[in-house]
């Protein structure tokens, strides 16, 4: 019988007084990346720690491919070091005294942190540092680290990869490849991946499952389509050239070159002229 790679309901507290922050989370992933989405503070970076081991809940039950690491009614707790998860935080965390080469075998035994190691050179060269293996961390671009600071994690073999917005402080272009190589790496593995971010384009890029976090709790899972609302969503694409009011109500008119539109095919038919026209009722942001 086949268990789900991650299978967690919990209840963790941290603080004292005004500022204790209490968090109950419902996580279940059978395989591939599963992001956390939510504004800041509703308790998505909370739930990795809890998954990592670095806090500890005050109740529930957390299992990762059938193991056992927490359980409050049987008193199990397994400790970080035992198991087999790696956390990618927001910043990389590389160590300066080591190069490129050192920090992605800095994980691994002791025989296999030895310069030109297969097994770190081929991660290196997968992530696309290799070149920059005598590197000092301290020389390399952001995205540059956390491509290092992903390849450190991969290195170890983990039984689940744990991501906490590792790609807000890089510019777009350079998360949009990180997010490929990320979701390439994954799926080519079978490891399952826990992804934190509050952007919905991240969420929609890497998700194969979301779960929605609002005020200190898991709302609901399901797939991006039923968490933001993208199969009846209507998406329009085009680089603007001109945006002129058309009236006193806030309304604008976009010129756009080379526009696209997608949407529900029941909503996009145009006349016998070849004419479209289209007429959303304005509302609040999907999964919002």
């Amino acid at each position: 019988m086949s268990h789900p790679a991650i299978q967690a309901v919990f209840q963790v507290s941290v603080g004292e007084g005004p500022g204790r922050f209490s968090l109950s989370a419902e996580i279940e992933l059978e395989k591939g990346i599963l992001v956390l989405f939510g504004a800041s503070g509703t308790g998505k970076s909370l739930t990795l720690a809890a998954l990592a081991g670095h806090v500890r809940p005050t109740d529930g039950r957390i299992e990762i491919g059938g193991r056992t690491l927490f359980d409050a009614a049987t008193r199990t707790w397994v400790s970080p070091r035992q198991r087999r998860v790696a956390l990618v935080p927001q910043h990389h965390s590389l160590f300066p005294f080591l190069d490129v080469e050192g920090n992605v075998a800095f994980g691994l035994p002791r025989r296999q942190r030895r310069k030109g190691d297969e097994k770190v050179r081929s991660v290196m060269e997968e992530m696309g540092v290799a070149h920059l293996a005598d590197a000092s961390p301290g020389t390399l671009s952001g995205g540059e680290r956390q491509r290092v600071a992903l390849a450190r994690a991969l290195a170890v073999e983990p039984e689940v990869l744990l991501l906490d917005e590792p790609f807000a402080a890089i510019d777009m272009s350079g998360r949009a490849a990180l997010r490929a190589v990320l979701r390439e790496a994954v799926h080519q593995r079978g490891i399952p991946a826990v992804f934190v971010t509050h952007s919905k384009e991240e969420a929609m890029s890497l998700a194969d499952r979301v779960t929605l976090f609002r005020r200190g709790a898991t709302e609901r899972s399901g797939s991006p389509d039923d968490i933001f609302g993208t199969a009846g969503a209507l998406i329009i694409k085009g680089r603007v050239l001109q945006s002129q009011p058309i009236d006193g109500a806030g309304r604008v008119r976009l010129s756009l070159t080379e526009p696209t539109v997608d949407g529900p095919a029941d909503l996009l038919v145009p006349d016998d002229d070849g004419l479209l026209e289209v007429t959303v009722q304005g509302g609040g942001e999907p999964g919002a």
